[in-house]
C-alpha cells in the first residue's frame, strides 16, 4: 500500500471511530425529576492547552513550502470554558454518569505560516463518561460552534487559499480523553482531539481544514469542594419504537476544482439541497436509540459539473428527475433530555450519474432540539470521504411513539 493510500485509510479508521464515539456520548432521557433540595449543578472552569498536527489530504495548499522552507505541519491552541458538572438532581444526570456541559473559547494559531490565518472560536460543549469512579474518568467529547478569522480565497494570490472560503466557518471538535481528581477543587484532564473548520460548502471554494491533536487541561471546581453526585431511582428504559420525519433543506454550490478555468463560469451560483426522511428508530438504553430510514433527494448541483464542461451550465438545463435520488441511511441519536446528537452513513440506491455527481456513499453528524415534546428542529452537516461537506442541512421534523 502506497504511503498516500495509507494515511487516507488510518484518516478513514480515524474518523469513523470518532463518529461511533459520538454515537456514544454520555446521556439519557429525562424522566423524573428529584425531590431533593440540593444543587442539582454546580460551576466550573476549565483551561486547555493544545499541541495539533495538519492532515494534509494531499492539498497543493497544504502540502506547499514557503519561502523561508516552513510547511503547514502544527498548531497550537488555548481554550477557555466555563460550564457546569451535573450531580444527580435529574434521572438523565445519573444515565448519562454524571456529565458536563457549558460553553467555551479557543485561538487556534497555525505555526510558521500565515496564509490561512488563525481563526478564533467560541463553542458549546458537551462531556459525557464512559467510566466514572471517584477520582478518575475516561471521558468523550463533543463540541460545535463558529470559527471567524481565517484568510479566504483569493484567485489572484499565487497560490490560491482553496481551505475556506468565508470568514465565519462551522467548529466541530470530537475526542476521547481523561480526569484525574488531584484534589477537591482540581482535575486534570489529558485527552486526543479531532477538530474539523468548514462552512459546510455554503460558499466555494472550500476543502475545510481538519487536526488532531494532544491536549491536556485543568479543570477546578467553583464554590463547594468536590462531593459525589446524588444517586436517586429512576425508571427502566420503556424501550420505544418512533416513528420520524423531517424535511431537510441546504444551499450548495458545485466543489472547487483545482483547474482553475474548467468551473469559472459555476462560481458563486447556489443551488438547492432538499431532503424528505422517513425513519425508524429503537430506543435501546435510556443513552442510545439505533435505526434507519429513506432519505428522499432533491439536488440541485447533480448534473452541472457535467454541465459546466460545455461552457453553458444554468440551473434549468438538467432536468428535474436527474436531481433526484434515494438515499438508504443508516444511524443512532444520543439523547440529553431534549437535546440529541445524531450520526450516521448513508448510500444512494438510485439517482442519475454525471461527472462530478457525489459519491454514493454519505457519513452525517447533526444536533437537534425538541421544542415541543414531538416536534423538533435540527441541523445535519452531510459529507463524503469522512472529511469534506456535501452540505449543512437545516431541517425541521416530527417524531410518533408506537407501542
Amino acid at each position: 500500500m502506497s504511503k498516500l493510500s495509507t494515511h487516507r485509510a488510518l484518516e478513514v479508521m480515524v474518523l469513523s471511530l470518532l463518529c461511533l464515539l459520538a454515537l456514544q456520548v454520555g446521556h439519557g432521557q429525562s424522566t423524573t425529576d428529584a425531590d431533593t433540595s440540593a444543587p442539582i449543578t454546580k460551576p466550573i472552569i476549565r483551561i486547555f492547552v493544545e499541541s495539533g498536527n495538519i492532515l494534509k489530504q494531499q492539498r497543493p495548499l497544504l502540502t506547499s513550502i514557503d519561502e523561508h522552507g516552513n510547511a503547514f505541519k502544527t498548531t497550537t491552541a488555548v481554550s477557555v470554558e466555563y460550564g457546569w458538572q451535573m450531580l444527580g438532581g435529574k434521572a438523565w444526570h445519573q444515565t448519562a454518569k454524571y456529565p458536563r456541559m457549558g460553553i467555551g473559547a479557543q485561538y487556534m494559531h497555525i505555526m510558521h505560516r500565515n496564509e490561512m490565518g488563525h481563526p478564533f472560536s467560541i463553542y458549546g460543549f458537551y462531556d459525557g463518561n464512559y467510566l466514572r469512579i471517584k477520582n478518575f474518568e475516561f471521558t468523550n467529547r463533543m463540541a460545535a460552534g463558529i470559527a471567524y478569522g481565517f484568510t479566504t480565497y483569493n484567485p489572484e494570490d499565487a497560490m490560491p487559499n482553496d481551505i475556506a472560503s468565508t470568514k465565519l466557518n462551522l467548529y466541530v471538535e470530537m475526542g476521547i480523553g481523561f480526569s484525574r481528581r488531584i484534589n477537591d477543587y482540581l482535575f486534570i484532564e489529558p485527552g486526543l482531539r479531532l477538530v474539523h473548520y468548514s462552512n459546510g460548502n455554503t460558499k466555494e471554494p472550500q476543502k475545510g481544514l481538519n487536526i488532531t491533536s494532544y491536549k491536556i487541561g485543568l479543570r477546578s471546581v467553583i464554590g463547594q469542594p468536590y462531593s459525589e453526585p446524588k444517586k436517586i431511582q429512576i425508571e427502566k428504559c420503556k424501550h420505544r419504537h418512533e416513528l420520524i420525519a423531517f424535511v431537510g433543506m441546504a444551499p450548495r454550490q458545485l466543489d472547487y476544482s483545482d483547474n482553475n478555468d474548467l468551473y469559472h463560469e459555476t462560481y458563486d451560483m447556489n443551488f438547492l439541497m432538499a431532503n424528505l426522511h422517513l425513519g425508524y428508530y429503537y430506543e435501546v438504553t435510556h443513552r442510545m436509540k439505533l435505526g434507519g430510514g429513506l432519505d428522499f433527494i432533491y439536488d440541485g448541483t447533480n448534473g452541472q459539473q457535467e454541465l459546466a464542461l460545455t461552457r453553458i451550465p444554468t440551473k434549468e438545463a438538467v432536468p428535474f428527475h436527474d436531481k433526484t435520488g434515494l438515499l438508504v441511511y443508516l444511524g443512532g441519536e444520543s439523547v440529553v433530555d431534549r437535546f440529541s446528537i445524531v450520526a450516521g452513513l448513508g448510500y444512494m440506491v438510485a439517482q442519475t450519474q454525471f461527472i462530478g455527481s457525489s459519491p454514493a456513499f454519505e457519513q452525517r453528524l447533526g444536533v437537534k432540539y425538541h421544542f415541543f415534546k414531538n416536534v423538533f428542529v435540527g441541523l445535519n452537516v452531510r459529507a463524503y470521504r469522512f472529511r469534506a461537506a456535501e452540505a449543512m442541512e437545516l431541517n425541521i421534523g416530527v417524531r410518533k411513539f408506537i407501542k
